[in-house]
């Protein structure tokens, strides 16, 4: 809500920054991530929450209407008596304060609709700034360098946090590139280097011996797998590529079904396009099942 971005960089920003890892897999602190990645995101906060960011802060709120009423008649007070000093004809008095009553009366609309010609000192919006908000959360979350080193957590930690109950958001949502895609450009290099990690997670063999979960089979990761491919065509290349071309009918049962299954139900036809090949086969025969209603949808 603070202008001062740099202050907060240096204050709160990087303290943060030592922690990260930790406030991605917390139940709490993650929503200070998720905030700057997919701010005001109903999935993440819940309607207390929502309202709490849409409060108004009284020392931040724009005078009421009694303050403003207040200030027009001792205007018009200071008005008069600068008048009666004056040489002004007694009969044009009326006029005066006429012109000065409109004048706060305009003020006081400007104020109610939001708007208004008084100094720029004198303005205080309820979102505690004149910044606009997309600006401030850019310098928040990718100019402070917090985004990039966010990556790297997640690059380092992405198995924990893929079939963590909490960290699974963190990191789609990283790896997605946040709403309205604010990590992209500036951090496409490193966001493809998370792709990969990821990929090479998928990429591991499927073994009945082991006691840890595959990554497409796990609860959490399978459904976080397959939204990216839902929602990210440039990781779901990647993740076909690496990891699934040829080994599709493996994973074409259990929670790994629907990893599979989703490149079908992709909005992005390239993405239908380079595993439908290999995929419809698969559903010819059963063996794979997709409902019906989304992959018509997407064939239309």
């Amino acid at each position: 809500m603070v202008d001062d971005t740099k202050l907060i960089t240096k204050i709160i920003i990087r303290e943060l920054q030592t922690t990260l890892k930790e406030l991605a897999l917390d139940k709490s602190a993650r929503r200070l991530l998720l905030q700057l990645l997919h701010p005001n995101y109903s999935r993440y906060l819940n309607t207390d929450g929502l309202a709490s960011l849409n409060s108004t802060v009284p020392s931040l709120s724009s005078k009421n209407e009694s303050e403003i009423k207040s200030k027009k008649l001792s205007r018009d007070e200071e008005s008069s008596k600068e008048a009666a000093k004056s040489d002004i004809p007694e009969e044009n008095l009326d006029e005066e304060s006429t012109k000065e009553v409109a004048t706060t009366d305009s003020d006081m609309e400007a104020t109610e609709s939001g708007k208004s010609d008084t100094p720029e000192e004198n303005l205080n919006s309820a979102e505690g700034g004149k910044k606009d908000p997309s600006l401030r959360r850019r310098e928040l979350l990718v100019n402070s360098g917090l985004a990039e080193n966010l990556i790297d957590v997640c690059i380092e930690n992405a198995e924990e946090l893929l079939t963590s109950n909490f960290g699974k958001e963190v990191i789609f949502e990283v790896a997605k590139g946040g709403s309205d895609g604010i990590l992209h450009p500036t951090l496409d290099e490193k966001l493809n280097n998370l792709h990969e990690a990821i990929a090479e997670l998928a990429a591991k063999p499927k073994s009945d011996e082991s006691e840890e979960e595959h990554v497409l089979e796990n609860f959490h990761s399978s459904r976080t797998i397959r939204k990216l491919i839902l929602d990210c065509p440039a990781f779901a290349s990647t993740l076909w590529k690496k990891s699934l071309e040829g080994k599709c009918q493996l994973w074409a049962q259990g929670h790994s079904s629907k990893v599979v299954s989703a490149f079908l139900e992709s909005s992005d036809s390239e993405v239908r396009k380079v595993a439908k090949e290999e995929l419809q086969p698969l559903v010819d025969d059963g063996t794979l099942k997709i409902p019906e209603t989304k992959q018509s949808a997407n064939e239309n």
